[in-house]
């Protein structure tokens, strides 16, 4: 199965169906507005801006161990 709509660092599917996705929204919670800030995807972490240029791989807390 081809994947519809893939996240661009882990390629896992982000389509739900036409009227959802499985992204999460960030949101500035400190702004009265609540302004979005981008999405993450829901299967590594990885954080986007609304442009879908990538903030953090893996999320924000992500960690390595040594190798």
């Amino acid at each position: 199965m081809k994947v519809k709509d893939p996240c661009p660092v882990c390629e896992k599917e982000l389509y739900h169906n036409t009227q959802y996705s499985k992204r999460i929204g960030l949101f500035d919670l400190k702004s009265t507005n609540h302004n979005i800030l981008g999405w993450a995807c829901p299967h590594c972490d990885s954080e986007f801006d609304k442009s879908d240029n990538i903030m953090y791989i893996y999320g924000q807390d992500y960690t390595q161990g040594n190798s």
